[in-house]
């Protein structure tokens, strides 16, 4: 018969980078950056990967013009007007500023659809800026902190 640990028989797992970013989803934005930023000169790594799961849709907004800009060039109208749709009306017209008038146009108005029903496409729309943001950053294309 082979041992099991103990953890496995009390049904408790200690997981210490899930617990930090945790934390770090808790923490005020500019205390993350600099906890990040000292932590990429020790583990670059690990501080792009915690920062990358950190990243929630409300931390795009808190994202400087020039690389806020980038990721809603690289989003779709549609998606862009889904997703703004549950966002604030000051992200609304920071986002609408941001892109080219056509783009803005198309967006407004998926944006200004009666969407109660369909909270849900809202919501799978802020993901998918998300995994876009992600895989931008990823590319260096975009910077989080």
């Amino acid at each position: 018969m082979s041992q099991t640990p103990e953890n496995e028989k009390t049904g408790i797992y200690i997981n210490g980078r899930q617990q930090v970013v945790d934390l770090l989803k808790h923490m005020e934005q500019g205390d993350k950056s600099r906890l990040l930023r000292n932590l990429k000169g020790r583990n670059p790594t690990l501080a792009k990967e915690l920062s990358e799961q950190c990243f929630s849709y409300d931390n795009l907004w808190t994202l400087d013009d020039e690389n806020l800009s980038k990721i809603l060039a690289s989003t779709k109208p549609v998606i862009l007007g889904l997703a703004l749709s549950l966002s604030s009306i000051k992200h609304q017209k920071r986002a609408l500023g941001l892109i080219p008038r056509e783009n803005a146009l198309k967006a407004y108005e998926v944006m200004t659809k009666d969407l109660s029903d369909n909270r849900r496409e809202c919501m799978r729309a802020q993901d998918k800026m998300m995994e876009l943001a992600i895989d931008l950053s990823r590319r260096q294309i975009v910077r989080f902190y």
